[in-house]
């Protein structure tokens, strides 16, 4: 008994100091023309289901960072810490991070002209796909900075998926919500470059 009462507490203790590594979902319905071998990717949920409650399509991200030079930064949400061009992930490039002050909790137009901008990429899951994704729609960050230990978090509140391939618009290949709380930390595997 005193033996299984120790074990237990070295659990916690190891459990209790163990890096707060993030948490984060992206989820939506998504579909994707050749994605690997010729077979399509689909990822649907049937008509009567709200676009924003389909789980169909799922990232699958458990790795969080933010990168870049001031005033750009960059958030990666991704499977693993692979570099993005061989993994599953999708970026939010924030072109002025400054304009974020005063806006944190309010939704900020997300698209190819916007401040921010993003990029889905599935070169894990659909390594044969030539698809060009154009991505628009709204996020909310609740917290945000660039400092070591600073929080970021946030909700994809709607990112519409187009084919970016023809003229804009392009046709809607899904639509993607979801959200992410971590906390910034320096260094590989988090930033390819060292930072200040």
């Amino acid at each position: 008994m005193k033996r299984a009462l120790l074990l237990l507490l070295s659990m916690t203790a190891t459990d209790g100091c163990a890096e707060h590594q993030g948490v984060g979902h992206v989820q939506g319905s998504l579909t994707v023309p050749g994605c690997d071998d010729d077979a399509d990717l689909d990822a649907r949920c049937a008509a009567s289901v709200d676009p924003l409650a389909c789980t169909a399509f799922d990232l699958g991200v458990d790795f969080f960072t933010v990168e870049g030079l001031e005033p750009v930064a960059v958030i990666r949400m991704q499977r693993g810490g692979e570099p993005f061009a061989q993994t599953d992930g999708l970026l939010l490039e924030i072109r002025d991070a400054r304009l974020l002050r005063g806006n944190l909790g309010a939704p900020v137009p997300v698209g190819p002209d916007e401040n921010v901008r993003a990029a889905l990429g599935l070169f894990a899951r659909c390594p044969d796909a030539t698809q060009n994704f154009e991505l628009s729609g709204e996020v909310t960050f609740d917290a945000f900075g660039v400092g070591k230990g600073d929080a970021v978090r946030g909700t994809i509140d709607r990112l519409e998926v187009r084919d970016g391939r023809t003229e804009s618009p392009g046709r809607v290949l899904g639509v993607l919500h979801g959200d992410f709380d971590f906390t910034l930390r320096k260094g590989p595997p988090y930033q390819r470059f060292a930072g200040r």
